[in-house]
């Protein structure tokens, strides 16, 4: 119990201290100032890591806001695909180039996923937020994770066919591709997509998940060449590799 109220202050005491250093940030043009507040930004997401890893029991993960299965990650997500966008809520990048000739996946995050994030989705380098069982999934935030066989959250199956019986699948094997790494590039806004991103954090979507992320383009091991399969993801958030964070930086105008 000592040990959760210890992470919870600590990640407090590491938000508190990004906050102040953004708003230094944006008053002033040095170099250095710039770099103080990229390192406190580090510094909150590695609190935001602790905080996950402080939920192993004995190697197995869990939810408490849910009964999902994980498979031994963090969290899970309801997923849809769109496309690329070529000026993206995370500082105007380009998403097909941010991950173009790498092995890193682009999505968009559900608005609740982001801090102060207002109800109309009109947001631009948004921070990490979440909470109340909302994972925070920001700006340059990354996971790693595997889709599962499973699709459409709890639900099973799309809203508009719910008369429909499901397909069977034999398999037991719960995943459906290799593990990936995704990094938030863009913003899934409320409007315009009610069912599958919520508008505030510790609020559900139409099929049962907190979370959501729209993937520019799912992997070539989850077939998606008929239709959108909306399979579910299990993940765990990690820092950004040093090469997405330099590539990342280069094009974003978020600082």
């Amino acid at each position: 119990m000592m040990l959760h109220f210890f992470l919870l202050i600590s990640c407090a005491a590491a938000l508190d201290d990004h906050e102040a250093a953004l708003k230094q940030d944006s008053e002033c043009t040095s170099a250095e100032c710039t770099l103080s507040a990229l390192q406190l930004n580090s510094a909150a997401m590695t609190a935001d890591l602790n905080a996950d890893a402080a939920v192993d029991v004995d190697g197995d993960f869990s939810n408490s806001s849910s009964d999902f299965p994980l498979y031994g990650y963090h969290h899970w997500a309801t997923t849809t695909m769109y496309g690329d966008a070529p000026r993206a809520a995370c500082g105007g990048i380009d998403t097909h180039r941010l991950v173009q000739g790498t092995r890193y996946h682009n999505v968009a995050s559900a608005q609740s996923m982001w801090r102060n994030c207002n109800g109309n989705g009109a947001c631009w380098c948004g921070q990490a937020g979440g909470g109340s069982g909302t994972t925070g999934m920001g700006c340059l935030s990354c996971a790693k994770g595997r889709f599962l066989r499973s699709a459409y959250g709890q639900k099973g199956k799309a809203l508009y066919s719910l008369a429909e019986e499901e397909a069977e699948d034999d398999s037991e094997n719960p995943f459906m591709s290799e593990e990936i790494v995704v990094v938030v590039g863009d913003l899934c806004p409320h409007p315009g997509n009610e069912d599958w991103c919520p508008n505030r954090a510790g609020v559900k979507n139409a099929y049962g998940s907190f979370n959501h992320l729209d993937f520019s383009h799912y992997p070539n091991s989850v077939p998606h060449s008929r239709s959108i399969p909306n399979k579910n993801f299990v993940f765990s958030r990690i820092d950004c590799p040093a090469d997405l964070k330099q590539r990342y930086h280069s094009m974003s105008k978020c600082r």
